[in-house]
């Protein structure tokens, strides 16, 4: 049995004539006839505490098997990474040129500037599909069982380019393949956020960009490794390889657990115990107890003060209202910053290589270091959170990579071969220090910023938009690093674009995003729903406040540690004193 605090005797005001349950019954958490969640609030607060005061070691140690979990879920982001980053690669492969191109003046094969934007275009246009689809398929079938099915349907679509017979076909393959790595994007950064426990939330959300990396490598390293082969094979191996991924990935999510919180929202008490159970060390049942406590609390701490007589539309339309507007507004405009700042250049790095002056070999060969400073620099930012927090690093990156890109740039002014080494180089920096900040913080704010009942709606819609603003990249970028008379010309000079755009996001970085570093989900809600500044955000600052609250709730009636989670997670509207309950202090 968990630790347990003191009890008062006096009765609350009840809706219903539903009878006391005693300490024992209600420390258990368990459903009962009425549908209803009770749990001991005073067992959730001592697991938040301890939370917040064990260090990484200890919850590495007893959350091991939720680790493990959880990077199976973001290992979809490898073969998504993998997927988007080879086409881009393949098309400084002269076999694949050779198949889905047309013969320039010169006499070499190159895929026409239509496809090269067309192709990634319908990727990112079937990953807003996909994204669309996330949020009711998660909550009709969870997230396990949504991502079983996106591998499945991934396993289908890989034979379409694996078999492309001309790049319309080819075109297809990539609108459909898209789909499912859209969804992939969403419920990936949205189960690790739900599951993790605070020293292990920001390293599980900040994964999913480093295997975004490890897809980028893998396919620049396949893509130089098969490049020299002069048959069809140089570009089909690549393609086959997504099955291998598949295959390891439907294994790994099978033996997953579905996420706690899914559960408790559908009212299915019994399994969302046996899937905290399945997350921390096994036997460990003092954790498994304190774990679902902390999770039903933080649920309830959300809707405690919503109606449950809303149509549908009023539930989903929820993010745009209240509280909750203002942190659908932080999650997208943090997602839209990342695509936003200049890191298509990463995916089109061997193009503006050639730009500067590199062979197609050389470049492809440079090509490769650009993930391995990604990988280093996302590790490097995990020490980093646990240093600076989410805030400052996301704005000072920022201003970073302003000043790099703008160094990119005047490295093309200077008119000899040194030039296209100059840009590589700082290239490979620019990607070093997007990694350590920009890139994998990104996930972590948009996972931690989203409240739980909004979660997968508020994310789904973050990541749409990024997917929509990516498009100027598709569309553009490419036209920009083109140095025939299809394109602009400008090469490395589109560092000063991008570097004009990084300084925009920094000042909205200063004035609206806010210091999630060791809050709690309970803390968030509280400083979101109090309207804190976002310069003023800490867990000081949200302790006092649910100090001021609890002093406030003790003189409109009793304490008692058992809370009823009923209904359904709604709107906050005006809220019955019967439905409130503080915890002793």
């Amino acid at each position: 049995m968990a630790p347990r605090g003191p009890h008062t005797s006096g009765d609350e005001e009840r809706a219903g004539p539903a009878p006391r349950r005693s300490a024992d019954t209600r420390a258990n958490a368990t459903l009962d006839n009425n549908n209803k969640f009770e749990y001991d609030e005073h067992l959730a607060l001592v697991a938040e505490k301890k939370e917040r005061e064990m260090t990484f070691k200890e919850a590495a140690s007893g959350d091991l098997r939720l680790i493990m979990y959880s990077l199976g879920f973001s290992g979809t982001i490898i073969m998504e990474g993998y997927g988007l980053a080879l086409l881009t690669y393949l098309f400084s492969v002269e076999p694949f040129n050779q198949k889905y191109g047309v013969k320039d003046t010169t006499g070499k094969y190159e895929v026409e500037y239509k496809w090269k934007a067309t192709l990634p275009l319908l990727a990112q246009i079937g990953s807003i599909i996909g994204v669309l689809l996330t949020a009711p398929l998660v909550n009709y079938v969870g997230y396990k069982r949504t991502v079983l099915l996106m591998l499945a349907l991934c396993a289908a679509f890989a034979l379409i380019p694996f078999f492309a017979a001309n790049v319309y076909i080819l075109a297809g393959g990539f609108l459909v393949q898209g789909i499912p790595w859209g969804v992939f994007q969403v419920v990936s950064p949205a189960f690790s956020s739900e599951v993790a426990s605070l020293q292990l939330r920001p390293i599980l959300t900040t994964w999913n960009n480093l295997c975004w990396i490890i897809g980028q490598l893998l396919a620049s390293g396949v893509a130089f490794g098969f490049h020299n082969m002069a048959n069809h094979w140089a570009y089909r191996v690549p393609f086959g390889l997504n099955w291998a991924f598949i295959i390891v990935l439907f294994c790994a999510i099978f033996a997953a657990p579905e996420s706690p919180y899914w559960y408790l929202k559908k009212h299915r008490g019994a399994d969302a115990r046996k899937a905290v159970k399945k997350l921390v060390r096994k036997g460990s049942e003092e954790r498994t107890e304190e774990k679902l406590a902390l999770m039903q609390h933080a649920i309830y701490h959300e809707m405690k003060m919503v109606a449950h007589d809303q149509t549908r539309w009023q539930k989903i339309s929820a993010m745009f209202r209240g509280v909750d507007k203002r942190r659908t507004e932080i999650a997208c405009m943090a997602w839209i910053i990342q695509a936003l700042c200049g890191s298509s250049l990463i995916g089109w790095a061997p193009k503006l290589f050639e730009s500067a002056g590199m062979d197609s070999s050389k470049a492809l060969a440079m090509n490769i270091a650009l993930p391995c400073a990604g990988i280093v620099g996302t590790i490097a930012s995990w020490w980093l959170m646990q240093k600076m927090g989410r805030r400052s690093i996301y704005f000072w990156g920022l201003v970073a990579m302003a000043l790099v890109l703008t160094g990119c740039g005047l490295a093309t002014l200077a008119k000899n071969s040194a030039a296209g080494y100059a840009a590589g180089g700082i290239l490979i920096v620019y990607t070093g220090i997007y990694d350590l900040t920009i890139g994998p913080i990104c996930y972590s704010i948009v996972g931690e910023i989203a409240s739980v009942r909004l979660r997968t709606q508020t994310i789904s819609l973050a990541r749409g938009l990024y997917l929509t603003f990516n498009l100027f990249n598709m569309f553009l970028t490419p036209k920009m690093l083109a140095m025939d008379d299809s394109g602009w010309k400008w090469g490395a000079k589109t560092g000063f674009l991008y570097a004009g755009i990084c300084a925009l996001g920094a000042v909205y970085t200063f004035f609206r995003i806010p210091e999630t570093k060791d809050i709690s989900v309970r803390g968030l809600n509280i400083l979101f729903h109090e309207r804190v500044k976002a310069r003023k955000f800490s867990v000081n600052k949200a302790t006092e406040l649910e100090r001021l609250q609890g002093g406030a709730a003790s003189k409109t009636g009793s304490r008692d540690d058992t809370v009823s989670v009923v209904d359904e997670v709604v709107e906050p509207k005006t809220v019955s004193p019967a439905r409130v309950a503080t915890p002793n202090n």
